[in-house]
């Protein structure tokens, strides 16, 4: 028996051609790269919030540098209140009395001035330290404490003397500053209802300097 067969026009050839290149093409774009949306150009890196980090990065070294601006105004401010205070020539005005000073409270720390005299060959010095008011005698050379007598202090010496908020050398700078001349006496006062510092100076002025703000309450000549 022979077997019968049927020829295939062009035309049915072409159609199947046609079709397998179609599934081709389909079948190469699903496996291609998806292209929609943004296009990225060809080797190009894409970074995920790299604008942020760098804003707070920014944000950080501008908050350090303000930080460090503070630090360094706040030095160069005590700095130059300490070179107010000790003068151009780092000496303050009547510098032995202030050294003889320093001497007095080395010996009781927690004392508080609250009287001073220049008169003598020596300078006396009136300390209250623990309900005790200590009489001292400085060397005006050596600094040494020569002597030293223990005496009570009554209950409106010790009020003004708590009150003290300041240190001393602070208020005869102050003091020694107004009144144009060096340390004479001290004692420790009221006026107006505040505890003062009433300092006589050697050209015989008189300042009162506030124990708890160091502001000049008075001057007088």
């Amino acid at each position: 028996m022979m077997n019968t067969v049927i020829p295939t026009s062009g035309t049915s050839r072409a159609s199947t051609l046609l079709s397998a290149a179609a599934i081709g093409t389909l079948a190469l774009t699903a496996c291609g790269p998806d292209t929609t949306g943004d296009e990225a150009e060809p080797g190009s890196a894409v970074t995920v919030g790299t604008d942020n980090d760098s804003a707070t990065e920014e944000q950080d070294d501008a908050a350090q540098d303000d930080q460090a601006r503070q630090e360094e105004s706040a030095q160069q401010n005590e700095d130059a209140q300490q070179d107010a205070a000790e003068g151009e020539d780092g000496e303050t005005p009547d510098e032995p009395l202030f050294q003889a000073i320093d001497a007095a409270l080395a010996e009781h720390p927690d004392g508080v001035v609250t009287e001073l005299d220049t008169d003598d060959d020596y300078y006396e010095i009136v300390v209250y330290e623990g309900q005790t008011e200590w009489e001292l005698e400085v060397d005006r050379e050596s600094f040494e404490i020569i002597d030293a007598e223990e005496d009570g202090i009554d209950s409106d010496d010790q009020q003004r003397a708590e009150a003290v908020e300041i240190d001393i050398v602070e208020a005869l700078t102050t003091a020694a500053e107004e009144g144009g001349a060096e340390v004479e006496q001290v004692e420790l006062d009221t006026e107006g209802g505040a505890v003062i510092w009433e300092i006589e100076l050697t050209n015989d002025v008189e300042v009162s300097v506030d124990v708890s703000t160091g502001e000049v309450r008075s001057t007088d000549s």
